[in-house]
Parts: C-alpha cells; structure tokens; sequence
C-alpha cells in the first residue's frame, strides 16, 4: 500500500526506546526525513543509525521535553533544518507506579502530567502554524488504553493520558479546514524495554516467571487484554505510520484502540 510518506518530514519524540523507537523506524521505511528527540543521546544516536540505515535523512536533539521552552525550541528547530514539517509524533511516556491514590503525591502528579500532558501541548502548540502555513498536517499522540479502564496504582498516569486525549480531540476540532489531523493512538500492555524490566523485577520478587506473572496481573486488573500476550512497540508503530499518512486523510479525532481486545 503506497502511504504518500516518501519525502516528507516527521518529528518523533521519545524516540529512543519502545513506541517511539519503533515509530521512527516504521517512518524510515517510508522514506520519510526525520527529526527524532529524546534525552537519552546514546540510545537515540543508535535509532537514528538504524533510521539511517534504512535509507532516512535523520537529525537528532539530546533534549528534556518536560522543561518549558524546550518542545518549542526544538520544533523551531527541526522546521529549520528540513524546510518543512509534515508529522508529528508525541510518544514521551514516562511511567511512575504507586501503591494507590493516596501515595500518588503532589511531585507525582506534577512530574506525571509535565512528561506525559505539557511536553506534548508544547510540542503541538509550536507545530500547528507550520502546518497551517504548510496547508496540511498530521498529529499523533500516544495516550493509553488505562483511560478507559481503572488502575488505582496508575491513576495519576492515566488522568494525564485521558488529558492527552481530550486535548489531542481538540485539536482535530479547531484545525481540520487548515488541513490538519491529529489523532490518539491508545496502546494496551506493550513489551517495551521499560514495561519487560518491570516485569521481569515484579516476577523475581513473587517467584514467578514472567508468563506467570503477566497471567496473575492480568487476572488481578480485570482481564486488560483479551489477546492473552504483550503487544509489540511495531504494531503501535504500524497503526501510528497509517495515521500519519495520506492513507488515514479522512481519520481525524480519532481515539485508536491497539490493545488487544478489552477496550470499550
């Protein structure tokens, strides 16, 4: 299937591990230009090689998104140096587990909707006149299947993806005649390299193999997937590629569910 991809520019943020990893990499096969970000400058010096060696024109930014100014700065930035900005991809998603509500403090909170809320608004807020200006565009933001389910533990995480959400309809709402789409993409359990460590700890201390563990916490948080595995930071990346391009040109507002069955 011809995406309508080859050429054009896309800003991935996150893009170091997991989601944002493979959404770069699935942008590079189509042929796109990239500007990948993310704080961690070893591990997004080894995407953009990958990226490269797929044949993607790719320039990086070692940056904290969860700083004011920054997001901005760096949109200005990859525009300046591409010429143009067709896609942008928001996959920055730290998570911080608690106990329940009432261990999620103040800090938490803050923490919590600075990298998963702001870093985005940012990022957005500085994209969209380039793309009016552009007279088209496409928005993906990674929000997160939690929102329509309850996870006390992650309350303060899915309040902030719900948010995400929320915010990403009201841009499709606002920009559709500038010839803008923005979509969210809500992911369920994926083996990303975080999500694997945290289980494979939460397995040691409980005995358990990691197939056990999966199985008991699925069974605890009311069956969250009905696919009875992890998902596949690529098969994020599949649907976000399809979103971004010319492919989805009448997909706008959407809230996609990749998850595995369970979702409402």
């Amino acid at each position: 299937m011809e995406l309508g991809l080859d050429g054009r520019v896309g800003l991935v943020t996150g893009a170091s591990l997991g989601m944002g990893r493979a959404t770069a990499l699935g942008l590079a096969d189509e042929g796109m230009r990239l500007a990948l970000v993310s704080r961690t400058r070893e591990r997004l010096e080894k995407t953009a090689s990958e990226a490269a060696e797929r044949g993607a024109e790719v320039e990086i930014w070692a940056e904290d998104l969860t700083l004011p100014g920054v997001g901005e700065r760096v949109v200005r930035a990859a525009h300046e140096r591409f010429g143009a900005l067709d896609v942008l991809v928001n996959t920055v998603g730290p998570t911080e587990r608690s106990e329940g509500i009432l261990d999620q403090d103040d800090d938490l909170w803050a923490r919590t909707y600075q990298g998963l809320l702001f870093s985005a608004v940012r990022t957005c807020r500085a994209a969209v006149p380039i793309m009016q200006e552009q007279g088209r565009g496409a928005i993906v933001n990674i929000s997160a299947m939690s929102i329509r389910h309850w996870i006390p533990q992650l309350a303060h995480y899915s309040s902030a993806k719900a948010a995400l959400a929320h915010y990403t309809k009201n841009l499709a709402r606002e920009f559709a005649r500038d010839g803008i789409r923005a979509n969210a993409v809500m992911p369920g359990m994926i083996a990303s390299e975080p999500v694997r460590e945290r289980m494979r700890e939460a397995a040691a201390e409980r005995g358990m193999t990691e197939e056990e563990y999966f199985e008991d916490a699925n069974r605890r948080h009311g069956g969250v997937t009905w696919a009875g595995r992890l998902g596949r930071p690529d098969e994020i990346a599949d649907v976000v590629t399809f979103l971004a391009s010319d492919r989805a040109s009448y997909v706008n507002g959407a809230y996609v569910n990749v998850d595995g069955g369970s979702a409402f």
